[in-house]
């Protein structure tokens, strides 16, 4: 999962970055551009970033558990968060030029983000041994 996490940063990065630049040469700075499909560009380009710094961030640290509940649960968040830049690349490239303001791919790639992060954070936590306080 972490080469996949890595690959998806990575690619998400480049995405971004090349997002930025056609904002920049193509819709001249955005300038011009009314509100609303402004706004759209924006937000689908940074979340875009945060997407692919959650995987990347997890490509680079990522520690499975080895088996049960806990591996399974960070299966589904790392599936969730790494389908996350897709989405917004396609937020990026179609949500602009909607008459109205529905999120059709932002909204659940958002859901995915946190939704595989609450997973990671709980699969991580295990009980303490002596204790029974909560440890990561």
């Amino acid at each position: 999962m972490r080469r996949l996490h890595l690959a998806a940063g990575i690619g998400g990065v480049i995405a971004f970055l090349l997002t930025g630049q056609y904002m920049d040469r193509a819709l001249d700075h955005m300038a011009g551009v009314p509100d609303l499909p402004r706004m759209l560009y924006r937000s689908a380009h940074i979340y875009l970033l945060l997407g692919s710094l959650l995987n990347l961030a997890l490509g680079v640290y990522l520690t499975e558990a080895s088996v049960g509940w806990r591996r399974v649960l960070g299966r589904i968040g790392s599936v969730a968060i790494l389908l996350a830049p897709p989405l917004f690349v396609l937020a990026f490239i179609s949500e602009p030029h909607r008459s109205d303001f529905h999120r059709p791919f932002a909204g659940p790639a958002i859901y995915a983000c946190a939704l595989g992060a609450v997973l990671h954070a709980v699969s991580a936590v295990r009980r303490g041994t002596r204790t029974g306080i909560p440890q990561l």
